[in-house]
């Protein structure tokens, strides 16, 4: 978050000077109306007139009614332009300093260790992202309008000071009696904020659900669930946001009330009591009216400020959860390969040493003491039932996680601290379910690679089978491929997918369940492009289906977060009695 403390003092500096000129614009008002006539001689009203005449006098100017007037229409000119130069420099200052927060928020979610981020709902994560921060953004400049009005209430306040000050300590003082009166209604508003931000998340989880199961939901036409689950988040909402509102109005009109009736109490003492001149009641009568709005405006903006602090809290909790689990940063120089490596290729390959692990403190363990070796150049197939660890254990060695116990090796060097983000920028991994962008192929293979030329986008969609099918595609490489690829089919989002992957020229390729919901005509085409990848790059599968992972060079066998078996798919298929067969036998791998 950008705080820069001199220019929010240069800008309050430059607010205090438009308001310093406002008050004497006001101060000069009194002799601007005796000298039109109006009103007798009061002590407080001659003594501006004189103190007006010194001024004029000081620049060789007489005390006359256009005089008055010309200075008087100068000091309205003045304040103007200084107060236009101030809200636009105060403007910047709120956005930057908005903008800073939430570059702070998507640098401390980029940052963060990913097991802390798959402890949190996504739909959480995307309302601070975007909700809280805009009511922390109204909260910001509610705030510094309350610094702003604040001073400015201040110096008319002064102003009237000098007119009268026994009826403007009265006033003032009902007017801070006042404040204190409506104050619940600001504590209230905290409240109601609270339960606005958690309404409001629980509608963005509402939408983002809705459209993530939108398929299913159509397909068993249980539409209509999903519509009334929405229509009760946003009857909540509805129904928070409607209280806010009330809570400010009844406020607001509560001080309207009650100044309106100190205002004509005070100009009846003002007048039958402390026999204030004609031309200062005015003036002060004139000062109060504008008072008005802008303590209201004080009261509109406190509120504001109390309902946008969870949100704000909310945002800070986000942002200081991830920064402490913030993952160790590369070490300058640290690019594609880890330090001490000279080439992007694996020497010896990738070992794993007794590694644990766990996603919670004291939680289930989700790997045992798993030890392996995936060899350079070699395909190396991880199977095993649902819940074995296959995936968690893709993350270890992609850097993703860290194991509790337990060592990675890269070339028999341990990779730990700032070396898993330096080991990722030569890794590359293609899901069970891929992400596309809503945009070009183009677009989408250059995200891995921006530097990349025409003849290696469509080298690496050739080895990935998939030139054919993007050639037969309206604009080839510049065809927009839809809102994570909807506007293709499975089988070539993955083609895609792995074309990407390739463009990073990775030290290895990863493939988490790439085929396991596709057809056997794309499954062909996936197996036939690792099949030209075969001896030339490290590969991991994960898989179930016998077709992609057959021809790996080793098949490592996971069971309950431990390995059981490892050797060639031909040996351990023939064990009679071996976990793998028994795998088979049931259908789980096939």
């Amino acid at each position: 978050m950008r705080h820069e403390p001199r220019s929010l003092a240069w800008i309050a500096l430059v607010q205090l000077a438009s308001t310093a000129v406002q008050g004497l614009g006001l101060l000069l008002l009194v002799p601007l109306l005796d000298v039109a006539g109006v009103g007798g001689r009061h002590s407080a009203t001659g003594g501006l007139a004189n103190l007006a005449r010194s001024a004029l006098a000081a620049v060789g100017v007489s005390l006359t009614l256009g005089s008055l007037l010309v200075a008087y229409v100068i000091l309205v000119a003045v304040a103007a332009l200084l107060s236009v130069y101030s809200t636009v420099r105060l403007l910047r200052y709120r956005l930057e300093f908005v903008d800073g927060l939430r570059e702070r928020v998507f640098g401390a979610v980029a940052d963060a260790e990913w097991k802390h981020l798959v402890a949190l709902r996504q739909s959480d994560v995307l309302s601070t992202m975007t909700l809280n921060v805009s009511w922390v953004s109204l909260g910001a400049q509610a705030a510094l309008g309350v610094s702003i009005t604040s001073v400015l209430v201040v110096v008319q306040l002064v102003v009237a000071l000098r007119i009268s000050p026994v009826v403007t300590a009265l006033a003032a003082a009902t007017g801070a009696a006042l404040i204190a009166a409506v104050w619940p209604l600001v504590s209230r508003s905290r409240r109601l904020g609270r339960e606005l931000v958690d309404n409001n998340r629980g509608v963005l989880a509402a939408m983002t659900g809705f459209l993530d199961g939108l398929k299913l939901a159509k397909a068993h036409a249980l539409e209509a669930g999903h519509l009334s689950a929405f229509r009760q988040a946003i009857r909540r909402s509805r129904r928070s946001q409607i209280a806010f509102s009330a809570a400010q109005q009844t406020a607001t009109a509560v001080q309207l009330t009650v100044t309106a009736i100190v205002l004509a109490l005070l100009i009846d003492l003002a007048v039958t009591r402390f026999h204030v001149a004609l031309a200062g009641l005015l003036v002060v009568a004139f000062i109060f009216s504008r008072l008005v709005p802008q303590i209201t405006s004080v009261q509109q903006n406190l509120q504001q400020v109390a309902q946008s602090l969870p949100a704000f809290g909310d945002l800070v909790a986000i942002i200081e959860g991830c920064e402490q689990q913030r993952e160790a940063p590369a070490v300058a120089g640290q690019t594609l390969a880890l330090a001490g490596r000279s080439s992007l290729r694996l020497g010896r390959g990738i070992s794993l040493e007794d590694v644990s692990f766990s996603y919670h403190d004291n939680g289930a363990t989700v790997l045992r003491e798993v030890s392996l070796d995936i060899p350079s150049q070699h395909t190396t197939a991880l199977v095993g039932p649902s819940g074995a660890g296959k995936t968690t254990l893709a993350d270890i060695v992609v850097g993703l996680l860290e194991p509790a116990t337990g060592h990675v090796l890269i070339d028999g060097r341990r990779r730990e601290g700032s070396d898993r983000r330096a080991w990722r920028t030569g890794i590359a991994l293609v899901p069970q379910e891929p992400f596309l962008f809503h945009e070009t192929v183009r677009a989408n293979l250059l995200w891995a690679r921006p530097g990349a030329k025409e003849d290696e986008l469509w080298e690496a969609l050739v080895t990935a089978a998939a030139a054919d099918f993007v050639y037969e595609l309206p604009q080839e490489l510049d065809t927009v491929v839809g809102d994570r690829g909807t506007r293709l089919s499975g089988g070539e989002r993955q083609r895609i997918a792995l074309a990407r992957g390739l463009l990073r020229e990775p030290d290895l390729l990863i493939l988490d369940e790439a085929t396991s919901s596709l057809d056997s005509e794309n499954e062909r085409a996936i197996r036939t492009a690792l099949a030209r990848l075969h001896g030339r790059i490290t590969m991991l599968v994960i898989a179930h289906r016998l077709s992609t992972v057959s021809n790996a060079d080793a098949v490592v066998v996971l069971d309950a977060g431990r390995v059981v078996e490892t050797g060639s798919w031909n040996d351990l298929a023939a064990r009679d009695n071996g976990r793998l067969r028994a795998l088979i036998d049931a259908g789980s791998i096939g």
